[in-house]
Parts: C-alpha cells; structure tokens; sequence
C-alpha cells in the first residue's frame, strides 16, 4: 500500500541491482499488466540499524512471545516466535495505583526494527504520558516467520490482516496480564499498512484499543471502494513535481516529454542502443519489453520522491543512514529537469541524473544494471501474496498512469482479470476485491470512534485515505507539506509548521482519549460497587411467605 515505501534495493558495492522478471500479460494490443517489471516496493530493507536516539534512551530490550499460528481454527495448537520490542522506562503508576497508558506500534510489513528507529512521535512523548512503549512485527516479517527463513515461499496460507489484528490483540492481553495492567489504555499507532492496522484494530478490538493514530493510511485503497481510482495515486505523485508543490515549473512537463522518449527509443534497436548509452545502463536492452522494464523503473524512482518528499535529508527511503536522500528529493530530482526546447536526448540524460539520486545513492555507480530474477509468474515476497488475497495495495506494477493526469504515459486500464491470471500463476490464488471494504468499511468509519486519520498532501497515498472529519471522535488532520506519515517521525528543525501543528493535536486527542478511558474506569467501578452493594442488601432481607 501501501504505504510505507519499502524500496527493494540491492546493495550498491557494486553496481545497481534493480530485479524485473520477465512475463507478459497482454490485453488487445497493449500490455496491461507485467506483474514483475519491477520488484515489490514493500520489502525487506538492506538493513535496519539502531539510531542515536535509542541508543541514548537505553531501554529498549526484544523479546519474542509464542503466538498462535492460526487464531480461527481451534484445531491447529502450532505456535511461532513473534517479536516484539518493549520500553518500560517511562511506565509509570497512575494516582490510584493503576499503570500509566501502553503506546502500541502496529508493525507493517518490513523489519519491525525499521518503525522502532523512526516512529518519533511515540518515543519523544511516552515520558509525558508515562506511557510504555511496545513495537509488534507482523508475522512473516522480519524474525517473526512461522516457517523459518522466507516462510511466505514455503507456506503463506495464515498470512492475512484479520490473523495480524488477532495476534496484536493476544500480545497486549499477555502483557497487560502478565503486568497486572489489566485497566492500562492502549494507544494503537502506526504509518501506511500499520496505520490501516491501528485504525483496523480500534474498531475491531475497541475493548483493547483505546484509540488509534493513523498516518498516511489508505484505508480506502480498495476496488470496492466507491469512487476508488488506481490512477490518482500517479496524479498525487505529479502533483509533488509542479511549482504548486515546490518543484522547478517545467519538471512535469519535462519528465513526461522524457517518458515518451525513453518509450520511443526503446520501440526500435537502433534507439534501444541509443537508450542504453543515454541511460548509462551496463547491459544492452534486447527487446522493446526489456525497454518497457527500464521505463517502469525509472517511474519508480518518483513513486519514492513523492513518498519520501521530506523537509530534511532522510534515510528512510534510501535505507542507509550513511546515505540518505536529499531534503525535498522531489524537487532535487526536478532541479535536473529544468530548462525548456530541450532535445530528446538531453531529457532523457536528465532524467537518468533525476532518478541517479535514488539510485545511485552512494553517487560511485558507473552504469545502472537492470537484472531479471525471480519467478516469471510476478513479484516475489509476502506483500505480494497479501496483494493477491486482500488487495492490499501496491503500486507499481498494479496502478496505471495515464499520462494525462500524470506525468508518465498511458499504460491502459486496471485490468483485474491479468491480475487474477498473475496471482493464480505466482500463489495459486484470487483477490477477494470486496473483501477488504466489507469487512473494514473503506472510507466508513461512522461507526468508529476514537481515530486520528493523518495524510500529507505530498503522500500519493493521501489520495485513498480519510480527508474530512468524520464525526467529533474520528478526525482527519491534513499536512499540506507532508509526505508519508511525516507525523510519526522525529521532530526536526526544517519541519513544516502544519506537521508540529498535527502532531500537537495528535497528542491532545490521546490524552482526551486516555482521560475518556480512565473516566469511563472510574464510573464502570462505581456502578459495580453500586450493584455489588444491592446485591449484598437483597440478600440481608429475609423474605418470609407473607411477603410474597
């Protein structure tokens, strides 16, 4: 979805290892899908480290708990290791003798380490709250795989969201038991899919969670979805590469005069050969499907500029903290496709130093390599099993552009029938593309309550998430400068005002909810006393026949 870029990039010791398989679904005369064109941009990053910050607090020990491999079927008593990180630190007693509130991370789908070192929200305000913190990963993720070492290739089949939900709900019980914490408030957090758990979470266990913050969430990323559009998550992307958005005015227009270049050059040898040099790729471009792989990569270089279009230089994207992206990389992409009557060849050299800044992070690389691996039936890894059973969503390769909305080209319909063909090829299964709306709502949370939906106008996912206040308990708060789930992060000097603005409210609205939870406590105990005491007068009284 979703949601939190993950960018599947290989280690850049030598030279840019970008994966694309190699098969085709064709539909009439274009090509539809090619489900492996690209890697999944949800997967495991290089590597996690640990940041200062952390290192400075000391508190934060990993622990494993022994979780149910399937919650819904009795039958089956296997369990596996499910890590968790914890911070007591900060947990304090509250005036009646109860603990203080627990902060609860809903890991996504990465290395759980990952959320852990950037979610600052919860680690700069859990010493005003008392809070304890505690980040879950999700199962198959990280090293919390059933089934040892890429259990999703050996057997995903207890890989889904309602399973995820049921084992935070098991996790929280324990500790809380295990902590004599039984009446502590649970404040679910969580950025893109672990923002669409925390919401899931507060409506499906609202006896568990108390409230949710839910940043950047696509909640409403689904087919079933009324007015669902996979193509305006390529609009929101171009939206970041206008002047509007603080990018060079011609960048949009020059990147889309590019795109059509690449894809007129890739159509023939000749032009192929010329597209290899002018890309500075390493190996020549066999066919035009080959020519195709190459632009999809180079689009997915901006699906990461819009994402990752934070005010500071941020190592979230690149995944290297030695080597981050630049501040604002949308417009330090689009400062190299300025200019206007440029040649086709110099917009297609200018578009190779664009998305060098994702690509050739460590700027050494001298060509960029494009290898096919993997499965020819799609992409490889567990979100993609989660997008051929629930729809979770996932942008490239699945989404179209236009090339009229967007600056890209005009890459046909959302074919769901090729989808249906790839996910029957790679998994042996089908999408349920109402599944998700049914059973969480999509947009509806009229019936939910205790929600802060947060989306940065910079976010393409801003365009499938809550964006007006639903009622006075379920929020939508808007960061017009803001990428994805900029919220959660550390707070930086060069942040925008409207994301210190959110995040004020964001804490505001969970210490209304916490107070609303310990005064609910508090009038539930006096009505049990209440009708413990009438209980014990009614069996003072001595009822005799006459009394009947």
């Amino acid at each position: 979805m979703l949601i939190t870029l993950l960018v599947a990039l290989a280690t850049f010791s030598s030279s840019l290892q970008v994966h694309a398989a190699t098969s085709h679904f064709i539909a009439g005369e274009r090509t539809a899908l090619r489900p492996s064109r690209l890697p999944s941009l949800r997967g495991p990053r290089p590597h996690t480290y640990r940041n200062d910050a952390l290192r400075s607090i000391g508190c934060l020990v990993e622990k494993f708990y022994d979780q149910r491999l399937d919650h819904f079927h009795p039958e089956n008593t296997h369990t596996f290791r499910q890590r968790f990180f914890v911070c007591e630190k900060f947990w304090s007693f509250t005036p009646g003798g109860g603990r203080g509130p627990i902060f609860f991370y809903a890991g996504n789908e990465a290395d759980v380490e990952l959320y852990v070192n950037a979610t600052g929200l919860i680690w700069e305000n859990a010493a005003a709250f008392g809070a304890n913190i505690v980040f879950a990963e999700h199962r198959y993720y990280g090293k919390s795989e059933p089934f040892g070492p890429n259990s999703w290739a050996s057997d995903p089949s207890v890989l889904t969201v309602e399973q995820a939900l049921a084992d935070y709900a098991a996790l929280l019980t324990r500790i809380k038991g295990d902590a004599g914490a039984q009446a502590s408030p649970v404040i679910a957090f969580g950025g893109s899919y672990g923002g669409m758990l925390a919401a899931w979470m507060r409506v499906k266990y609202p006896h568990i969670i108390t409230g949710a913050v839910a940043a950047s969430a696509p909640v409403g990323a689904f087919p079933g979805v009324p007015g669902w559009d996979p193509t305006r998550f390529w609009a929101v992307a171009t939206y970041d590469a206008t002047a509007a958005a603080g990018s060079a005015p011609e960048c949009a227009g020059n990147v889309r005069l590019a795109f059509a270049a690449v894809r007129l050059l890739g159509s023939t040898a000749a032009g192929r050969a010329t597209l290899q040099g002018l890309l500075r790729l390493c190996d020549p471009l066999p066919d035009a499907g080959a020519a195709e792989d190459v632009a999809y990569w180079l689009q997915g270089a901006f699906d990461a500029y819009a994402m990752g279009n934070y005010p500071y230089p941020s190592a979230y994207i690149s995944g290297d903290p030695d080597r981050p992206l630049p501040a604002w990389p949308m417009r330090a992409a689009c400062r190299a496709m300025r200019g206007s009557g440029l040649k086709p060849s110099n917009l297609v050299s200018n578009l190779r130093e664009a998305v060098g800044l994702l690509y050739n992070v460590s700027g050494d690389q001298p060509c960029f390599r494009v290898s096919a691996q993997g499965p020819a039936a799609g992409n490889v890894g567990p979100w993609d099993y989660q997008w051929c059973t629930e729809l979770m969503a996932q942008e490239l390769p699945y989404y179209p552009a236009t090339g009229k909305s967007d600056m890209f080209w005009d890459q046909g319909p959302f074919n769901l029938s090729a989808i249906n063909e790839h996910c029957a090829a790679a998994w042996g299964v089908t999408p349920r593309a109402d599944w998700a709306s049914t059973t969480y709502g999509g947009l509806d949370y009229r019936y939910a309550s205790n929600i802060a939906f947060s989306n940065g106008l910079y976010d393409p996912w801003s365009a499938y998430g809550v964006l007006s206040n639903v009622s006075a308990s379920v929020v939508a708060l808007i960061i017009p400068e803001g990428a994805h789930h900029l919220d959660l992060m550390y707070s930086h000097p060069a942040d925008p005002p409207s994301v210190r603005a959110v995040r004020a409210a964001e804490m505001r609205l969970v210490a209304d909810w916490i107070a609303g939870h310990q005064r609910s406590a508090r009038e539930g105990a006096a009505v049990e006393q209440a009708a413990r005491a009438a209980v014990e007068e009614a069996q003072r009284v001595q009822w005799g026949p006459a009394d009947l």
